[in-house]
């Protein structure tokens, strides 16, 4: 029964994965996670230099071997076509590229009154006028339309991948496809406005994306599925929700009226959660979504 156990189930030795947005908060930790389990290459895309050497940094003792920095801007398609280059020059294929890089936009927060009032119409159009539009489109070209060419700027490679699995065995299921993961968020799902309109409808459409890509490249043996994390500390999130250096991952730091569970994620529970995703045990995922946020679209006006 040794297909039963958590090495095994869990396993990602080996493993060749991209993940963009590997330098600062879920895209550090999940590049730390299958580093230290081992992956045998980890790159990591992202525009500031820094945090990708600062990823590496943190890594196991072998990281310099194993996380590989890759300068790049998933709004740019030349980038992305530079970071492909890049990588694909270092290696013949990936089994995982993990879509992370997100930004959010605007603050839209429309707050009532001194005395608990609505603003008044001219008043609300005011305020959501005021923002720019070139603000509001640069989160859809980082969160949507940067994930949507990400995905399609490796599928060489994850093709590559499929092409080097073991010949199937009876009785026994083969080691999992290629797949595309997506960072999502609950906020696609929210029917409120947590941080910014932009960013809400930038992640609704990403969760579509996960749903369209999946179907079209099923015929080619690739898997798309996606992530939507409720709270988790990182630099995007810090500012509204956390005081100071308070990540709020310790039981009773929210109310149960934000978070069920009364605290934020932390990185055990996205690290728990890649490696399912990545290794065999979740080698029978498609087109699947998993929310990790505590309980919060229970509380939250939501459609899911």
């Amino acid at each position: 029964m040794s297909h039963l156990e958590a090495a095994n189930l869990y396993n990602v030795k080996g493993l060749v994965t991209v993940i963009t947005g590997g330098g600062s908060g879920l895209g550090r930790t999940m590049a730390l996670t299958l580093a230290t389990n081992g992956a045998s290459k980890v790159f990591i895309i992202g525009r500031r230099e820094d945090n990708l050497r600062e990823t590496v940094s943190l890594g196991p003792a072998n990281a310099k071997d194993t996380i590989i920095p890759v300068p790049g801007d998933v709004s740019s398609q030349e980038s992305l076509q530079s970071a492909y280059e890049t990588i694909a020059a270092q290696v013949g294929h990936i089994d995982l590229l993990v879509v992370n890089s997100g930004v959010l936009g605007p603050p839209a927060r429309i707050k009532p009154n001194a005395d608990g009032s609505n603003p008044s119409i001219s008043e609300l159009k005011d305020y959501l006028w005021s923002i720019p539009m070139a603000e509001f489109t640069r989160v859809f070209e980082v969160n949507t339309t940067g994930a949507y060419y990400t995905a399609i700027a490796f599928l060489p490679l994850l093709e590559a991948a499929n092409k080097r699995r073991p010949a199937p065995e009876k009785n026994k299921i083969s080691a999992p496809l290629s797949q595309i993961i997506m960072t999502s968020s609950i906020a696609g799902y929210s029917r409120r406005v947590p941080f910014d309109f932009a960013y809400n409808l930038s992640k609704g459409a990403v969760n579509h994306l996960v749903k369209i890509l999946s179907t079209m490249l099923s015929g080619y043996n690739i898997r798309v599925n996606g992530i939507a994390p409720g709270l988790y500390y990182s630099e995007m999130s810090a500012d509204e929700n956390f005081n100071g250096d308070d990540k709020g991952v310790s039981d009773g730091s929210f109310p149960t009226s934000k978070i069920p569970m009364t605290r934020a994620g932390g990185e055990e529970d996205i690290a728990g959660l890649i490696l399912w995703m990545a290794g065999a045990s979740g080698g029978y995922l498609n087109g699947n979504i998993t929310v990790t946020d505590g309980g919060r679209l229970s509380v939250l006006q939501s459609s899911y």
